[in-house]
């Protein structure tokens, strides 16, 4: 068989599922807590990115911007898409600065599990500051509805150490030395980024022409045209192998779809019916060169 079946590739394309939430994780539920931001432009992008990452649940808790900057047309054209989130935002107010760690905690207390962001923490001198890479961050997988919350400081320092003591994780994404501190969105961003990947089983291609990737017995029609097309070409046996395996290992690190192995089965496959045909060819010419030496032989002996 030197073609994929169509039908059975129709029922992959009917029963294929794009990216969706991993069951393991789907009694988590995430609120990205922004501590006093101090510009409602990150705030928007924020809440952009929040939208491209599934997550729904922002709190804004005392901010030094103001709240009506926060909620103006100009920082909706930040958010985009994701304007529903910000206008459905939690923002927190408080008069009395002396009571913002107090509020803070006491307002943390309804979530399972706290977790917090930092752009220091490269050394281990403040033993409020050890934090993990967010690829290192495992989830916890729970049968009971889980509330998590991911903390991001202001703009201009961060999380405070009064507000790091309240944290269970805390989260540094590797930078380059000479200037570590990401902006807020950015860091968001990767941090919703790489909490996304594990949330999500994510598959290649969406839509309604989705990618199919070529599976193993799928692959293994076109090593066949490839072993018998190198066996017919006369390689020799010692390079044989060699050869075999250079268009196996090309072909494996690709990650060929369907579409894409289709083609080139079509190709290999041409190649392999020339083959065949000259075969043939010589074979009937051998064939008609004997039959006629044979009749010119027995001619002469008549």
């Amino acid at each position: 068989m030197s073609k994929l079946d169509k039908k059975k590739i129709l029922r992959e394309l009917e029963n294929f599922k794009g990216t969706y939430r991993n069951e393991e994780y789907e009694n988590l539920s995430f609120t990205i807590i922004l501590i006093r931001p101090e510009n409602s432009g990150n705030i928007g992008q924020i809440a952009r990115i929040m939208k491209n990452f599934d997550f729904k649940n922002l709190v804004i808790f005392n901010p030094i911007e103001s709240v009506k900057n926060i909620l103006s047309y100009e920082t909706q054209g930040f958010a985009m898409h994701g304007k529903d989130i910000l206008q459905n935002s939690e923002i927190i107010e408080i008069n009395n600065q002396e009571r913002h760690i107090d509020i803070l905690r006491k307002f943390l207390d309804k979530f399972d599990l706290i977790i917090g962001t930092t752009a220091k923490g490269e050394d281990f001198n403040n033993l409020n500051r050890l934090a993990i890479f967010p690829e290192h961050l495992e989830l916890p997988v729970s049968k009971r509805p889980l509330e998590i919350a991911i903390l991001f400081g202001k703009e201009s320092r961060g999380l405070t150490n009064e507000e790091l003591l309240l944290i269970d994780i805390l989260l540094r994404i590797p930078t380059g030395e000479q200037y570590p501190t990401l902006n807020l969105a950015q860091a968001c961003g990767i941090i919703l980024y790489e909490l996304f990947k594990q949330l999500h089983i994510i598959t290649i291609g969406r839509g309604k022409s989705p990618i199919l990737l070529a599976n193993k017995n799928d692959r293994k029609i076109l090593y066949m045209i490839l072993k018998n097309l190198i066996k017919k070409f006369k390689i020799r046996n010692y390079k044989t192998k060699n050869a075999f395996l250079s268009f196996k290992n090309m072909i494996e690190r690709s990650f060929l779809s369907k579409k894409e192995l289709s083609l080139i089965l079509g190709f290999f496959s041409k190649i392999e019916t020339l083959v065949k045909d000259i075969d043939l060819f010589q074979e009937d010419s051998q064939n008609y060169e004997y039959k006629s030496f044979t009749k010119e032989k027995n001619e002469k002996n008549l």
